[in-house]
């Protein structure tokens, strides 16, 4: 499974109904990018930046309430947020210096300039580098309990 990109993140909404839901990404790529990526910015809608309502941030290798304590908390701290500033947060809670973008866009001047100021360099694929994925968002767990038990 070295060609895939596994992790935990957030599929972030834009506009005045905009929110925040839990996601994980299982995405296949060349092997060369899986093993570049510790973050990343996937946008699966969008095929121009100014068209852009949705996006998935994830991190690889976290699971849900690393998620939660280290990107959605500062995310809501900060109220509303350019993707500039959400890429500049997702990068410092993973740690790391480049963010990957894997969209039918680039992303523009400002964007890249802003992310350089904060040490972060956008490393952009288009979409396609992505044979396939597997999202799950917003799924709610129930444990229910067993009527039978081991001996």
């Amino acid at each position: 499974m070295n060609d895939y990109v596994i992790g935990s993140g957030a599929v972030l909404s834009a506009g005045p109904n905009g929110g925040i839901a839990a996601a994980s990404l299982h995405a296949q790529t060349e092997p060369l990018i899986a093993r570049r990526v510790r973050a990343a910015v996937v946008d699966f809608e969008s095929s121009r930046l100014s068209d852009l309502s949705k996006v998935v941030v994830v991190v690889a290798g976290w699971n849900a309430a690393r998620v939660r304590s280290d990107l959605v908390t500062p995310l809501v701290a900060r109220g509303a947020c350019t993707l500039a500033e959400v890429t500049e947060t997702l990068a410092r809670a993973a740690g790391s210096d480049e963010v990957h973008f894997f969209a039918h866009w680039l992303p523009d001047e400002m964007m890249v300039s802003a992310l350089g100021r904060a040490g972060v360099t956008a490393v952009t694929y288009p979409l396609e580098a992505i044979r396939q994925a597997a999202l799950i968002c917003g799924q709610k767990y129930s444990r229910w309990p067993s009527p039978l038990r081991a001996a």
